[in-house]
């Protein structure tokens, strides 16, 4: 299990993250998912990583709201995973 990124919502706002924030999420999800061995959580994570990693010429949303990445990042926040083993902590679907 690896750190968590940080949670940065946008200004003035108590729901979504910014681009940035997501697209940090999105790939820490993924290569959680992968550590456990959940390839459909990680090709869910990585295909949403992919669509909001910076691109030249593409620009970074200042807003994201993406219900699963919440739920999920809920989740995790609140320590609502699966402990029964430590290399498998987490279940994100």
């Amino acid at each position: 299990m690896g750190k968590a990124p940080l949670i940065v919502r946008p200004y003035d706002s108590d729901i979504g993250l910014t681009g940035e924030s997501a697209y940090q999420w999105t790939l820490f999800l993924a290569n959680e998912a992968d550590l456990c061995g959940d390839y459909i959580a990680y090709d869910k994570w990585k295909s949403m990583a992919e669509g909001l990693a910076p691109k030249e010429g593409k620009a970074v949303p200042a807003a994201v709201h993406y219900p699963a990445l919440e739920n999920a990042i809920e989740k995790y926040a609140n320590k609502e995973w699966e402990m029964s083993d430590p290399r498998h902590a987490m279940v994100f679907q």
